[in-house]
C-alpha cells in the first residue's frame, strides 16, 4: 500500500464486528474487514468475500495434549483462552461445546486481545479457541499446533465491507486493491 501511497497514514482499529459495522455506516471508517452479519446489520453496506474462517483450538508444540488421543472434553480439562461473550468466535466455540456436551473449564481467560491470548498459549498450557486467520503464520512456522478439533462446516465468511453509495477515496481504493491482492 505504502509503495503506491507513500505519504498516507493508515489508522487501524480492532473492534467488535457490530461496532465496526456501525462505524462504517456512520462514515467514521472507510474500509472494514469483518464477518458477514445479519441482513439488518449489513443494511447500507457492501460486502466482498475474502475467505472463510474456521475456529481452531491451538496449543504450544510441547503441550501434553498433543501426545494424547485428543477429544474436546479432554482439551477442556486444561485452562482455556477464548473470545468474550457476544463475539462470533465465542458463539462458534459454544456451538462446538454444546454439540459434544462439553463445557468450558472454570479456569478461563476471556479476551479480545490476540497478543495476550497468543502469549498464554505459547508460554503456558492454555488451549486457545482462535479464528484460523489469526494463527495462520504461527501454524505455518510450527510456533503453535492445532488440535484436530476445528469447527465443523466451511467456516465463517470474512470480507471487505464498505458503505454503499459513497465513493471511496483513492487511498481507500488502493488499500482495498492491496488487500485483494494478498488474500487471493
Amino acid at each position: 500500500f505504502h509503495e503506491q501511497q507513500p505519504n498516507t497514514t493508515v489508522q487501524v482499529a480492532t473492534l467488535h464486528n457490530n461496532v465496526l459495522l456501525a462505524g462504517l455506516r456512520a462514515g467514521e471508517f472507510d474500509v472494514g474487514i469483518g464477518r458477514m452479519a445479519s441482513s439488518e446489520m449489513m443494511a447500507g453496506l457492501s460486502y466482498e468475500l475474502l475467505f472463510l474462517e474456521s475456529l481452531k483450538l491451538v496449543v504450544r508444540p510441547e503441550h501434553p495434549l498433543l501426545s494424547d488421543n485428543v477429544t474436546l472434553s479432554r482439551a477442556m480439562q486444561w485452562p482455556v483462552v477464548i473470545s468474550p461473550e457476544g463475539t462470533a468466535p465465542r458463539r462458534i466455540a459454544q456451538h462446538m461445546l454444546d454439540e459434544q456436551s462439553c463445557s468450558l473449564p472454570p479456569d478461563c481467560v476471556e479476551t479480545s486481545s490476540t497478543s495476550l491470548a497468543r502469549q498464554l498459549a505459547l508460554r503456558y498450557d492454555y488451549v486457545w479457541f482462535v479464528p484460523s486467520g489469526a494463527v495462520k503464520e504461527d501454524l505455518e512456522h510450527h510456533a503453535l499446533h492445532a488440535l484436530p478439533l476445528a469447527s465443523p462446516g466451511p467456516g465463517e465468511p470474512v470480507g471487505i465491507i464498505t458503505r454503499s453509495g459513497y465513493p471511496l477515496s483513492l487511498s481507500a481504493e488502493v488499500l482495498i486493491a492491496t488487500i485483494r491482492k494478498f488474500h487471493h
